[in-house]
């Protein structure tokens, strides 16, 4: 097989996850299903399907106060611009979730970092409406 057909192959499962986070952020109005299809573009590093599962008004807020709260779909796109340069592996993975209503509450372990920086863990809230991110909280982690 030639080598851009190879190089093709091994990119189509990632646009193809895209493509259905993108989706499923603007046709199902479930919580459970809109955070998913975030959490998967977060995975797939594609910054635009995972923008597309927040409202246009998002606010990103650190309960900690240790960032300030980040308003808007630039502000978003700005602070994750560095799922572009992550390590291919870098994603997070699901411990547990809870779904209540417009809320759906993650705790997440990030796995593929660096072994110095270990496995950390975190807690994201998030508040789904109309089928899109309005909030999404980190509260601090201890």
């Amino acid at each position: 097989m030639p080598k851009f057909c190879s190089i093709v192959w091994l990119a189509l499962p990632l646009s193809l996850l895209s493509l259905q986070a993108m989706a499923a952020c603007g046709t199902s109005t479930d919580p459970e299903h809109v955070v998913q299809a975030e959490v998967d573009a977060f995975n797939a590093h594609d910054i635009e399907a995972f923008a597309a599962c927040f409202a246009d008004n998002v606010a990103i807020v650190d309960l900690a106060g240790k960032r300030p709260v980040r308003n808007g779909l630039p502000a978003l796109r700005d602070a994750y611009a560095f799922l572009r340069t992550s390590p291919k592996d870098f994603h997070v993975e699901i411990v547990k979730r809870i779904v209540s209503g417009p809320i759906v509450v993650d705790h997440e372990r990030a796995l593929g970092l660096p072994a110095e920086k270990g496995k950390p863990e975190a807690v994201a809230v998030y508040e789904v409406r109309n089928g899109k991110i309005l909030n999404m909280w980190f509260p601090p982690p201890k």
